[in-house]
């Protein structure tokens, strides 16, 4: 009774273990036992012909004051109960709507916004839902109403970054997080939070099997009917529902994500990478491959996909355009390059409207705007032009560093000088960017989201390129704007251009690369600190664990590790490979700048995972319709949720993760090395031992395990020179090994050079 008065009470928490029969997906009727009394306990009833016993046990966690294990199992004493399934269900008194609940991926802020039920692609076209001052708006997605009405929001495990459920009290100052396992023995868990605001009730049940009742969610419709069922149990069958609870201070709405970035691999443990392809493998597959599918001859552009409608052949920004070219810039040949190059001409020669904004799109001669419904309008995503400004003065930067005496045109520069100017007109009326803008006029047609989460970035960069203060001041404004209305909120929105403006992972990561990047340009600790607390919101994005995939799907005959992957957003509830469309080098240095480990093993485990998406011709990925993926495909669904497409299987598609492979091998060292310290971390495919550390070197053997030959990028450093500044294009001229297949190098490492 100890443990439940010390943490329950506080929370006006109480337990049920549950038993429900259904027909079909439909709850017949259900039987509820109150676990209550003691921390140990037993309890025996006959429920729908059987006799079941219900085992509950509560423990303390080591070395967590914060937590308690709970542990229940349901077990079929004698009979046959069919169609039924178990839970764990956590009854919440003194409930408010005011409590911010997150849902890792799924679930932001309750999702309480404003919805508006349209087929996919959603596009927003009433006129009340049109202007600069409109709310934020979201798709058919499950969610928490906004009033006082009842609502349940029903997920099964995989529709989860990590299988997890949390909120934060404020009026209480409290936190709360649940974890638990993907599933049982009888299949992925369910997890279920129902509201009853009027009467200031909330329950969250973790349930085996997961059965959403009656309906369940596909993209853009939470009323699809559902087919699931439950499991039958006979004599002797037994589940075990795992979980554990954690009660902390929680002040404010970042608090809970700080939270979750020290505890969501706490059941699930953490995970070991498989070596299969080196990022150079991946590199030179997919280098022969954009220069044998995707180059576009007669315009001279390399296209996002395979030409075979607008949003697969040319777009600006969001899934390549010229965020592709940067790679093709640093690692490319000589026919690539001078390619990459040409898609600058290509651009520059009338790819810009009378704003100074991108069209969004090119197709077959003709230049498009990214209305889905109409695509002659003169809509435009900012995040595409955004994109654009931040990689276009990356890879202007990267030319004179690389040829300093290349003259970069004129023509390029002075669009590019439009396009920062652009953005400074829009702050300057709007004090925002907005959603979709006029590409014509640079009038704001949907405003409110962080679509252009990433122009910061592009801003500050344009000063540091052309020296005007202006885009400086205008980078620094809106960054904190971003961080008032979205960060301090707990979500970020309007980052893919199909998903009206639901909470997602885009906008999310594009601002963390606008809070490093400014701390770079200017050296203020606040912007620093603005990156953390932006990366621990974007760790609720990103799987945690190796989902376990159905034996006879395409993944898990190929045992895919989603560990890394990144979920798109609530609505596309899919994981994808790498971050749409970055390397992830912001973790990467936010790890240097601030020492935290964590941030180094989430870029460990996004970039190194990558490769195995790629289809090869030694491995081909075999798509839902049954036609293998030629080599350098990548498709972009890790899909651990049956929101679309089945389980475990993809589409017959080439997307844009392939950019953010070549991205990963052009800006994430493969291994880094602390000459000093001794640490050492790889985020390539390579092991590593330690053979000699003294006071003049250290020397390690680098192991290639593969089949492929590897060509592997080493960063070293001291642990005394982390806090240095990299600016971009930060990996030039550092250290290569060149490794045969299943071989090994001696590299030697001389301390007193660095």
């Amino acid at each position: 009774m100890e443990l439940r008065e010390r943490f329950f009470e506080q929370f006006n928490l109480c337990l049920d273990a549950v038993i429900t029969p259904f027909k079909a997906s439909h709850p017949v009727d259900s039987q509820s036992i109150c676990l209550v009394d003691q921390d140990l306990q037993r309890h025996k009833t006959n429920y729908n012909g059987a006799e079941w016993e219900v085992t509950s046990e509560i423990s303390l966690v080591q070395d967590c004051k914060d937590a308690v294990d709970l542990d229940v199992s349901f077990r079929v004493c004698e009979g046959y109960s069919e169609n039924t399934n178990v839970a764990i269900r956590l009854n919440f008194d003194k409930w408010s709507t005011d409590n911010y609940v997150l849902m890792p991926s799924a679930v932001y802020n309750g999702n309480r916004f404003e919805v508006r039920k349209i087929g996919y692609p959603p596009q927003l076209c009433e006129e009340k839902d049109l202007g600069a001052d409109v709310p934020t708006i979201i798709s058919d997605v499950p969610r928490l109403n906004i009033g006082e009405e009842q609502s349940r929001i029903q997920l099964l495990t995989g529709d989860l970054a990590t299988p997890a459920v949390g909120f934060a009290d404020f009026q209480s100052k409290q936190g709360f997080w649940l974890l638990t396992e993907q599933g049982t023995i009888v299949g992925d868990s369910g997890i279920t939070m129902e509201e009853d605001a009027a009467n200031q009730i909330c329950a969250i049940s973790i349930s085996a099997p997961g059965v959403r009742e009656d309906v369940r969610y596909t993209v853009c419709d939470t009323n699809y009917p559902s087919e699931d069922n439950g499991a039958d149990f006979k004599e002797g069958d037994t589940v075990h529902l795992k979980m554990r609870l954690f009660f902390f201070k929680c002040e404010d709405v970042q608090a809970i994500f700080d939270y979750f970035t020290e505890i969501r691999k706490d059941l699930t443990g953490e995970v070991t990478l498989r070596h299969e392809l080196p990022f150079s493998g991946a590199w030179e597959i997919q280098e022969n491959k954009y220069n044998e599918q995707n180059w576009v001859e007669q315009y001279g552009y390399y296209s996002v996909g395979t030409l075979e409608g607008v949003h697969q052949d040319w777009q600006i920004g969001w899934v390549g355009g010229l965020m592709a070219t940067y790679p093709m810039l640093v690692e490319g040949s000589s026919l690539t390059r001078e390619r990459a190059l040409r898609n600058f001409d290509f651009v520059f020669n009338g790819g810009q409207d009378e704003s100074g904004f991108f069209h969004g799109c090119w197709h077959k001669g003709s230049w498009y705007g990214d209305h889905f419904t109409n695509l002659d309008e003169k809509w435009h995503l900012i995040r595409k032009s955004s994109d654009a400004l931040y990689y276009i003065i990356k890879q202007f930067m990267l030319i004179s560093k690389m040829e300093p005496a290349r003259a970069i045109p004129e023509k390029w520069t002075d669009g590019t000088r439009k396009c920062a100017d652009a953005f400074v007109k829009l702050w300057t009326r709007y004090r925002q960017f907005g959603q979709f803008i006029d590409t014509e006029t640079g009038e704001i047609i949907i405003g409110g989201s962080a679509s252009a989460g990433i122009a910061p970035a592009g801003l500050a960069l344009a000063y540091q390129f052309f020296g005007e203060q202006k885009y400086l001041d205008t980078a620094e404004e809106a960054a904190i704007y971003y961080y008032d209305h979205f960060v301090k909120k707990g979500y970020t929105t309007g980052g893919p251009g199909e998903i009206l403006q639901c909470p997602d992972s885009e906008s999310a990561f594009g601002l963390l690369e606008s809070f490093v990047v400014l701390y770079e340009v200017i050296g203020e600790k606040k912007w620093l600190e603005k990156a953390v607390d932006m990366a621990n919101q974007c760790f609720t994005w990103c799987v945690s664990y190796d989902f376990e995939f159905p034996k006879e799907s395409t993944f898990g005959k190929l045992t895919m590790r989603s560990a890394g992957s990144v979920y798109a957003n609530v609505q596309n509830k899919h994981g994808s490979p790498g971050i749409c469309t970055l390397s992830g080098d912001s973790l990467f240095k936010l790890y240097r700048y601030t020492g935290n480990l964590k941030y180094l093993e989430l870029i460990q485990e996004i970039s190194h995972n990558l490769t195995q998406y790629l289809s090869r011709e030694d491995r081909p990925i075999l798509a839902s319709n049954g036609k293998a993926m030629p080599a350098g495909w990548m498709n972009e669904r890790v899909e651990m949720s049956d929101w679309l497409e089945p389980v475990g299987e993809i589409f017959y598609g080439s997307c844009w993760c392939e950019v953010s492979n070549m991205l990963t091998y052009a800006e994430v060292p493969g291994l880094y090395v602390q000459t000093d310290s001794g640490f050492v971390a790889a985020m390539d495919h390579i092991d590593y031992e330690v053979k000699e550390n003294t006071d003049d070197r250290l020397v390690l053997n680098v192991i290639n395990p593969t089949c492929f030959k590897a060509k592997i990028k080493v960063f070293e450093e001291t642990s005394s020179s982390m806090d240095r500044i990299l600016g971009q294009n930060a990996l030039l001229g550092c250290k290569h090994v060149e490794l045969e297949p299943q071989s090994s190098v001696e590299l030697v490492l001389d301390k007193n050079r660095i």
